[in-house]
């Protein structure tokens, strides 16, 4: 079994990862379909592999997060798989913390976590946590986790003062990049976190200066943001058409966000030439770990980020 780390040595290598189809924006996929994307992504060199998480959508199809990837892991041997991002406050902590361990050691040290608080009232209603408790929520599960799996010695008083959760995941710290935008979410990725997952609707300005308040964060923390990871994903499609691929992200990004998207100002699209100058945008924003996440389970289109524009980016 080969084992993966994740040290401050390789922390700011550029990576590149790709989302699984476990949104179902044409259909869901078979899960055939869906071991040879994700074998396909791992044999046309991406770094990683990433799902989505949402568990009530009235409008589209989704894999449950961790289900996927556990799933995913038997079927590839390399690939990271990552969360982007893990609704962290809706599920049981103790159960999670098993879960997302069981995945570490059967894919040999594979998962990265990005997290967020999740912001939809729906969702906390059917599981049943209040959502003015979600901050502190959130840094006690993160707590808790890191509890669970033997990283740091127990320090919060509402837990049992011993876990015996065997096995242990195989990574000695397993990567949690924390989503949001807000200057408290940038504080929370500085300092109990070990990266920043901006979102789809970061800019690449945006970016630049959020990356900033998370260094100047860790560095008021005694942290050195250096050892952190900065990441995004964006939204993409390959088209010898610049017109048809922003048609098809206004056709099917507004069902999954429930409203506008501004996929003209925010997403990546049309000739490849054009996505690498987007893309590149990015890189130059400071981003290291850039997800390309798209709106169709084609494997043609995965074919073509592959083969068209991240060659493109590599060594920038």
């Amino acid at each position: 079994m080969t084992v993966f780390t994740d040290n401050a040595a390789n922390a700011k290598a550029l990576q590149f990862g790709v989302y699984l189809p476990n949104v179902g924006w044409d259909a869901l996929p078979s899960p055939d379909d869906l071991a040879a994307y994700a074998v396909d992504a791992e044999q046309l060199g991406f770094d990683s592999v990433w799902v989505e998480d949402r568990l009530l959508h009235d409008q589209i199809g989704m894999l449950e997060a961790v289900t996927t990837l556990t799933f995913v892991a038997a079927r590839t041997s390399k690939v990271r798989l990552g969360t982007s991002v893990l609704l962290l406050n809706l599920r049981n902590r103790l159960a999670l913390a098993k879960s997302l361990a069981t995945l570490d050691y059967l894919s040999g040290g594979r998962l990265v976590i990005g997290a967020s608080l999740g912001g939809r009232p729906n969702e906390y209603e059917a599981s049943g946590v209040a959502m003015k408790t979600r901050v502190s929520r959130l840094t006690n599960t993160i707590r808790f986790l890191r509890r669970a799996w033997g990283e740091e010695p127990d320090v919060d008083p509402s837990t049992q003062a011993d876990l015996p959760m065997m096995p242990r995941p195989v990574q000695r710290h397993i990567p949690i990049w924390m989503g949001g935008r807000v200057d408290a979410a940038l504080a929370r990725a500085a300092t109990i976190a070990d990266g920043w997952l901006a979102s789809s609707t970061t800019t690449a300005e945006a970016f630049r200066d959020g990356w900033a308040q998370v260094a100047a964060h860790a560095t008021a923390a005694g942290r050195d943001y250096e050892t952190l990871m900065p990441a995004k994903f964006c939204y993409i499609h390959v088209d010898d058409s610049t017109e048809r691929a922003l048609a098809l992200l206004n056709s099917r990004l507004p069902r999954y966000y429930g409203g506008a998207y501004d996929a003209e100002r925010l997403a990546i699209y049309g000739p490849p030439e054009r996505c690498i100058e987007q893309s590149k945008a990015l890189i130059n924003a400071g981003v290291r770990s850039l997800t390309f996440a798209s709106v169709t389970d084609n494997r043609a289109q995965l074919i073509r980020i592959a083969r068209e524009v991240v060659p493109a980016l590599r060594g920038i």
